[in-house]
């Protein structure tokens, strides 16, 4: 199931960035500093210009980064919630939770990165069986901006829901007091 998804991903960003706008660029969201400068690793070995930020790297670097990806010279990066927030990218066109986000204000912030200034842009958050948990928080996302909610995640939700009514999982709250 993981190497599906993973596959899922990836033409999910292949079918994006190479076939709609030349011009556009992804960022994909990870968890972890590690999980960002692996996944890089992995695209570009598949030929994908790509970059990684987090809060492991100097802010030389990150400087570095956000300016090469603002300006086209690599069209992917891979990044932790550090790049949630503050981010203004004009031709970010793509935004991919691969990691699922722990609160559903990370989930907007992260999603809010795209479709700026009256610009489109498209969110694509990825959850995969193990993390059930997080559907309810981006069902309830995806409805409040009448964005279209798949089948697939709402039935996800509703398998956490039963869980729920039958003991076997604890829900979870947004992290903020």
């Amino acid at each position: 199931l993981l190497r599906l998804l993973r596959r899922q991903r990836q033409m999910c960003i292949r079918d994006w960035l190479y076939h709609h706008d030349e011009d556009a660029r992804t960022l994909i969201f990870v968890d972890r500093q590690d999980a960002a400068d692996e996944l890089m690793h992995t695209l570009m070995k598949r030929g994908y210009p790509t970059m990684s930020l987090h809060g492991g790297k100097d802010q030389a670097d990150r400087d570095t980064t956000l300016a090469d990806f603002k300006a086209g010279i690599v069209p992917i990066l891979t990044a932790t919630s550090v790049a949630a927030r503050g981010l203004d990218v004009k031709q970010l066109k793509l935004v991919v939770n691969y990691d699922v986000p722990n609160h559903l204000e990370d989930y907007v912030h992260r999603a809010g990165r795209t479709g700026r200034a009256g610009n489109q842009g498209t969110c694509v958050p990825v959850i995969p069986p193990e993390q059930d948990r997080s559907a309810k928080d981006i069902v309830a996302a995806l409805r409040a901006s009448k964005a279209t909610v798949p089948p697939e995640l709402e039935a996800l939700a509703s398998q956490f829901k039963e869980k729920l009514q039958q003991g076997m999982a604890h829900a979870s709250g947004s992290g903020f007091g």
